[in-house]
């Protein structure tokens, strides 16, 4: 089996939170290999909320800034039944995870690292519309997480169910 080939980009265009780069990049490797993506390109690029709600508004027509952007650009089967290349990009806005995590009580960097993985399992086909697909979604974030010490907390769940990172 030939190993995977990534080509992953982190770019950091915001000034608003210090950010680990190779972390996020070595948390995007670790998604794409768990979900056994073959090859991947993919950019994740950290922005600030009026970049994330200028981009969240001219491609969806959502007139507010937003946690994190998916955009698949290419899916398609390669050779071996199953293996998959993907390209894609993943926006975040570190303002917003910034804020969020006051609001949790844990820290940015983890916030900002569950927007990472929501926007890539975005891209290897998870969706969120639905609540069975979004309990899908959650779990397999969960999970992901999980091996970085992080628990994820959401909106919609009691605070009280959610652990903080590192402990």
């Amino acid at each position: 089996m030939t190993p995977p080939e990534y080509t992953i980009d982190v770019a950091d265009e915001q000034d608003q939170l210090t950010c680990d780069l190779q972390r996020l990049h070595e948390v995007v490797q670790a998604v794409l290999l768990d979900e056994q993506i073959a090859s991947a390109e993919v950019s994740v690029a950290l922005v600030d909320d009026p970049t994330i709600h200028e981009l969240n508004r001219s491609h969806l027509d959502h007139d507010y800034a937003t946690d994190v952007l998916s955009y698949l650009l290419s899916d398609v089967p390669v050779e071996g039944e199953g293996d998959r290349h993907i390209e894609g990009e993943v926006v975040v806005s570190t303002e917003t995870a910034a804020r969020q995590a006051v609001v949790f009580g844990w820290d940015p960097e983890s916030e900002l690292t569950l927007y990472v993985v929501h926007g890539l399992l975005h891209l290897c086909g998870y969706d969120d519309q639905t609540a069975e697909d979004r309990s899908r979604m959650r779990a397999r974030e969960r999970d992901v997480l999980k091996k970085w010490g992080i628990t994820p907390h959401y909106e919609d769940e009691p605070v009280a169910q959610c652990g903080q990172a590192g402990n």
